[in-house]
């Protein structure tokens, strides 16, 4: 038996025979039509059963339920002849369901291309987000607000020939939501959609709400091949954060990921290395905080200024020296040091954030039981400054040098204190005696070391400054090929003084130097003996 518009009921009298079949027409309610579109839809019927319904009175811009119609089911189900067949019957290719999203929505972000070109042909409006652009025939949208514009769909959802369509028909590259613009929303990975946007005409300078471009975004993401996209695009390489943020440049953003080749890629593309006017650091000093000796290598080798301070004073060696736990800090400060870093340098200002006090007093400061003797002795080789004394006085610093208030963390390290005995400039014993963080014998040790005479080896070191040792060894052989030194020489060795004098009176840089620290020399020596 067949069933059409008709339902059979059976006849409720008691009697016998066969019963008789009473047949009586079914009244569909407009919403149970509606129903029955939007099931037919769904489960792809003939597109001639649909048309049947249409006829029976289905109302084809009726809201179904949460506000979907007809056309959002044939487009969420990709039924391009039944989009075609609703919009000829009068359906509006541009209401929305209850959350603001059109048929259009649901194209872009499952990557309905067909579909879609129906709906931009049909009218569908492309600049969905325009104020007044989607007339609103109801007020249960209490979300459209979050609502995104189809563009932002089809290239969250990398649907290339989507995001094509809809810019080819006029969809806006540089629409701004709560979070920032078309493109600092994209997925890095769709390189694709970022490109098609930029080509569109889409500013890669772009901030979003977190003070990022894209480029920035890209470097904090080691994504090297959408580095080099925005790039070509005109991305700007110095680009630094807004006001409310760090103003911080890309190259920060790659160094703090540790990124060696994008910020290589940046650095040959024009990246500034000098510190940001309202940004603590430069990216040398980025690199120490990181511990990465590559990029350390890298700034270096890009004629970073290892002179240059943070905002509050700070050079990059007395950086290296001050971060407590960096595993490869002796190398860092190699690096620094071979690159004439100024191993005495200092802040004349006392800061409570940066380190202020030379690169070993910094060193000494701040490392506790982490202290070792390499990095000691290769501040010392390089003419570092060692004074047992107070390094504060009552207003100012009395003597940036001292290390006394902080021998307390390396007593228990014999090496490092013979190390720091021998290589002092000065013992000031009155200091010694008050000091109230050594006990009784390290003041005795102390006080002894600072009444017995300097090696000849150590004085010769004190009148050589602060000079590296590639300088002294380079001055070395310019003098020895001077006459005038060659006949001082001559001179000195008639008073039979040791070789290592003779070399030791070399270190300085003009031949009045060397008389007066070969005299010296000559002096205590003849003392000691």
């Amino acid at each position: 038996m067949e069933y059409d518009e008709y339902e059979d009921f059976e006849n409720c009298m008691t009697y016998d025979g066969p019963k008789p079949i009473i047949r009586r027409r079914l009244e569909w309610s407009p919403e149970a039509l509606l129903r029955l579109l939007a099931d037919a839809i769904t489960f792809k019927s003939p597109i001639e059963d649909i048309t049947l319904i249409i006829r029976c009175g289905a109302d084809v811009n009726g809201r179904v339920k949460k506000g979907l119609r007809p056309l959002h089911y044939a487009a969420f189900v990709n039924y391009v002849e039944c989009v075609k067949l609703l919009v000829d019957n009068g359906a509006d290719v541009n209401l929305t369901d209850d959350i603001g999203y059109t048929p259009m929505h649901i194209c872009a972000r499952k990557g309905y291309h067909n579909v879609l070109s129906i709906l931009i042909t049909n009218g569908a409006n492309l600049k969905f987000c325009k104020l007044g652009v989607i007339e609103e025939d109801n007020l249960n949208k209490k979300d459209s607000f979050m609502t995104m514009a189809p563009l932002n769909m089809a290239i969250e959802n990398n649907h290339i020939e989507c995001a094509r369509l809809l810019l080819e028909n006029g969809a806006s590259p540089h629409h701004k939501y709560f979070m920032g613009y078309e493109i600092s929303l994209v997925p890095l990975d769709n390189l694709e959609c970022m490109e098609l946007l930029l080509s569109h005409g889409a500013d890669p300078n772009v901030y979003n709400r977190c003070g990022v471009t894209p480029l920035m975004r890209a470097c904090k993401e080691h994504k090297l091949s959408t580095v080099k996209l925005l790039l070509q695009f005109n991305a700007d390489v110095n680009a630094t954060c807004p006001a409310r943020f760090e103003q911080r440049r890309p190259i920060h953003f790659a160094i703090q990921a540790g990124d060696v080749e994008i910020t290589e890629y940046l650095l040959k593309n024009g990246a500034c290395l000098s510190r940001p006017n309202n940004y603590k650091y430069s990216p040398l000093h980025e690199a120490i905080v990181k511990d990465n000796i590559a990029l350390c290598e890298l700034m270096l080798q890009y004629q970073a200024k290892v002179e240059e301070r943070t905002e509050h004073g700070a050079t990059p060696l007395m950086l290296a020296c001050s971060l407590v736990g960096l595993k490869n800090r002796r190398q860092i400060v190699e690096l620094l040091l071979n690159k004439n870093a100024n191993v005495n340098a200092y802040s004349e200002q006392v800061s409570y954030i940066d380190p202020y006090l030379p690169p070993l007093i910094e060193y000494l400061k701040n490392n506790g039981c982490d202290i070792h003797y390499d990095v000691i002795s290769l501040l010392i080789k390089f003419g570092a400054k060692v004074s047992f004394r107070g390094y504060l006085g009552v207003v100012r610093a009395k003597d940036p040098f001292g290390i006394l208030h902080f021998m307390h963390n390396v007593f228990g390290k014999k090496d490092v204190c013979h190390l720091l005995f021998v290589a002092a400039c000065l013992y000031d014993n009155d200091s010694i005696k008050h000091v109230n963080t050594i006990n009784v014998e390290a003041k005795k040790c102390l006080m002894s070391y600072g009444c017995r005479p300097r090696e000849l080896k150590h004085l010769c070191r004190c009148e050589s400054g602060d000079l590296p040792p590639f300088r002294i060894q380079k001055q070395s052989r310019y003098l020895a090929s001077d006459a005038r030194f060659r006949e001082l020489t001559s001179d000195t060795s008639t008073l039979a003084l040791p070789p290592t004098v003779i070399r030791g009176a070399s270190h300085s840089l003009h031949i009045s130097e060397c008389m007066r620290v070969s005299r010296t020399v000559l002096d205590v020596h003849c003392d000691s003996v």
